[in-house]
């Protein structure tokens, strides 16, 4: 029995995590021919891979961090809803949308549905980079003609920036408040860990997908020059470069993080981490001039 194939979305970014991915959410939904979904990290395949199948009254006994931040985020979404319909400015198609995503059975026709079906549409969920691939080779099945967006960044700096926002921002403490014990533990988180994994993760992805799915995009050349990594990016997606207006855009700041260099001690240990994949990646990699930067910056000249 052939299994049953979707269309939408037409796109997944898959992170890692702190590499781009909101810079690229942000500025994909001001652009005229897409249209992204109100939460930036819808996460079903993850869901799938890692926590299951789970109806909508588990999902809402759930003490995982994935759904108390969806709540959350319906909670929010709803109630929104509510305060517009006192003041007769309810939007009837956004309110279907989030009742949809609040209640919906998670299938994959529930999240193919999520996705609108005129313009180009897709999901970035960092934690994608998580994948095994099982669920890699079961999205190919069911999603064939999907797009992959790939965004790198130096390792080191890389965990150093997730670090301080799993451990700064979401508690509310300075990078001199959280104990060295506490950021080891966090930079061998290992999923995390094994994103860093450069050359694995495309290898798993493009065992399933062609290249010509994969995009690969740099979050150094991201800060060297937006323009061009946008024009890069468009492409890809087959949509149109950015007017004049989405161009004054791409240098603005859209998610600034925790405040706190990275100590050079900090700086050694998360090199001597990553520094073989970081090797490993700069010989796989046809693109070098950010990996050998990196392995420049942090004392790996080769």
């Amino acid at each position: 029995m052939a299994c049953h194939t979707f269309s939408k979305p037409d796109f997944i970014a898959i992170g890692p995590p702190k590499t781009g991915t909101t810079w690229i959410y942000k500025n994909l939904d001001l652009h005229p021919e897409v249209w992204m979904p109100p939460d930036k990290e819808i996460r079903y395949f993850w869901e799938l891979a890692f926590i299951g199948d789970l109806n909508y009254k588990e999902r809402q006994a759930s003490s995982h961090w994935h759904h108390m931040s969806r709540q959350i985020f319906c909670h929010n979404r709803l109630r929104v809803h509510r305060e517009n319909l006192w003041s007769l400015k309810l939007d009837f198609k956004t309110l279907w949308w989030d009742l949809k995503y609040t209640y919906g059975a998670h299938t994959d026709r529930w999240y193919s549905s999520l996705f609108d079906t005129n313009l180009v549409s897709g999901d970035i969920s960092a934690k994608y980079c998580e994948l095994p691939d099982e669920e890699i080779g079961r999205i190919r099945a069911h999603f064939p003609d999907l797009k992959i967006i790939i965004t790198f960044r130096d390792p080191v700096e890389r965990e150093w920036s997730r670090a301080k926002m799993n451990l700064c921002k979401r508690t509310g403490r300075s990078v001199d408040e959280v104990s060295g014990d506490e950021f080891i533990a966090e930079f061998n988180d290992p999923p995390q860990k094994r994103a860093n994994d450069y050359v694995s993760l495309i290898r798993r992805w493009t065992h399933h997908f062609s290249e010509s799915q994969v995009l690969v995009l740099f979050y150094d050349e991201l800060m060297d020059d937006p323009l061009h990594y946008f024009d890069k990016l468009c492409r890809f997606l087959s949509i149109s470069s950015p007017d004049e207006t989405l161009k004054n855009q791409l240098t603005k700041v859209v998610f600034r993080g925790v405040a706190g260099d990275l100590p050079p001690d900090y700086e050694r240990y998360l090199f001597d981490l990553h520094r073989d994949w970081m090797a490993g990646f700069l010989d796989f990699t046809d693109d070098k001039i950010y990996p050998a930067q990196w392995l420049k910056k942090h004392g790996g000249n080769r």
